[in-house]
C-alpha cells in the first residue's frame, strides 16, 4: 500500500498520549488487509479515455481468485445474464469494461471488508449493505442526471465509508467511546468525530483512496459526501453520494451505529435537482431489485 504523506494537522489530537493524524492512522492501520491492486488497476485502466476491453479483460485476469468472483457477479441474477458468461473477457465484452470495473470493486470490497472486521464489533454484513444500497442507488440517481458517470458514482458510493473501517480497526476502544457518546449527542456523527479526532471518517477514507491511487475525483467525493456544499467547485459526485447515503439510511440502511446521525445537505438535494418524491420513488425501485433477485451471489464472491 502507498501511503500518503501529510504534515502534521493543527487540529491533530493525542490519543493516550499518541498524537494521531490521518497519516497516523494509515500507517497504524496494520489489521487493516491490502485490497487487491489488479482491483485498482482496473479502475484506473476503465477510466481512462482510450483503454479497451481487451486492456481491461487481460488486467482482470492477473488476478484469477479476483476473477473467478467477477465472474460469479456477472453471472448472477441481478445483471439478468440470457446466457451465461464463462470468462472475464466475454463479460467485458457482454456487459462493457466500466460495468466489469464495477464487478471488479465489488469482488474485492466484500471480503476485504469481512476479513477487516472479523470478531470486531462494528457489524460487517451492516456497513456492507449499507454500502451496496448506497452504490446501486447512487448509480441509479447518475443515470437521471446530465453528464454523471453512473459506474463511477456506483464505485465512489461503494467505497463512502471505508474511512470508517480504518479508523474503527486502528481506535477501536476510542471509536465506542464515541458511539456511546452518539446516544445522548446532538451533534453529528462525523462532527464528533472531528471532536474527538481531529478529522471524521470521510476526510480518513478520500486519504485511502489517494494512498490506492485512486483517480482524484474519488477522493474529492468521498471526502465531501457529508459536506458536499462545502466545495467551492460543486461536485456532481458528491452531491449524488450524499443523497444517496441520507435517503438509504433514512430507510433504516446504516452501519448500526446506535443513536449516530448526519445531517442533510440540502444544497446537494437542490443542485441535483429532483421531486422528493421522485427520489423516494427511485429509492424503493433500487431496494426491490435485491428482493427480486438472489443477491447471495454478493456474499459467494468471498
Amino acid at each position: 500500500m502507498v501511503l500518503v504523506v501529510l504534515g502534521r494537522r493543527k487540529d491533530s489530537r493525542r490519543v493516550k498520549g499518541v498524537l494521531v493524524d490521518i497519516k497516523t492512522i494509515i500507517q497504524r492501520a496494520s489489521d487493516l488487509p491490502s485490497m487487491p491492486e489488479v482491483a485498482f488497476e482496473v479502475i484506473r485502466i476503465a477510466d481512462h479515455p482510450e483503454s479497451s476491453a481487451l486492456k481491461v479483460a487481460n488486467t482482470l485476469s492477473k488476478d484469477p481468485s479476483l476473477s473467478a468472483r467477477v465472474l460469479r457477479l456477472a453471472n448472477s441474477a441481478f445483471y439478468g445474464m440470457s446466457r451465461e458468461v464463462g470468462s472475464v473477457q466475454e463479460s467485458v465484452i457482454v456487459l462493457g469494461m466500466r460495468t466489469t470495473k464495477s464487478l471488479s470493486l465489488v469482488a474485492a470490497s466484500f471480503p476485504w471488508l469481512h476479513v477487516a472486521l472479523k470478531g470486531k464489533g462494528l457489524k460487517p454484513e451492516l456497513l456492507w449493505n449499507h454500502c451496496i444500497s448506497c452504490a446501486h442507488f447512487s448509480k441509479a440517481i447518475a443515470k437521471n442526471v446530465d453528464n454523471a458517470d453512473a459506474e463511477q458514482a456506483f464505485c465512489i458510493a461503494l467505497l463512502h465509508d471505508v474511512g470508517t473501517v480504518a479508523l474503527y480497526l486502528t481506535l477501536e476502544a476510542e471509536f465506542n467511546q464515541l458511539i456511546i457518546k452518539a446516544r445522548t449527542s446532538e451533534v453529528a456523527f462525523d462532527e464528533l468525530e472531528r471532536i474527538e479526532f481531529g478529522f471524521d471518517h470521510a476526510e480518513l477514507g478520500a486519504a485511502l483512496a489517494e494512498s490506492w491511487n485512486l483517480p482524484k475525483i474519488y477522493s474529492q467525493a468521498i471526502r465531501y459526501h457529508h459536506r458536499p456544499s462545502d466545495l467551492e467547485t460543486p461536485d456532481t459526485l458528491a452531491d449524488i453520494i450524499h443523497v444517496a447515503d441520507i435517503l438509504v439510511r433514512g430507510r433504516g440502511i446504516s452501519e448500526g451505529l446506535d443513536g449516530a446521525f448526519y445531517l442533510k445537505d440540502q444544497g446537494a438535494f437542490d443542485r441535483l435537482g429532483f421531486e422528493s418524491e421522485a427520489l423516494e420513488e427511485l429509492l424503493t425501485e433500487t431496494l426491490d431489485q435485491f428482493k427480486e433477485v438472489d443477491s447471495d451471489p454478493f456474499a459467494r464472491a468471498a
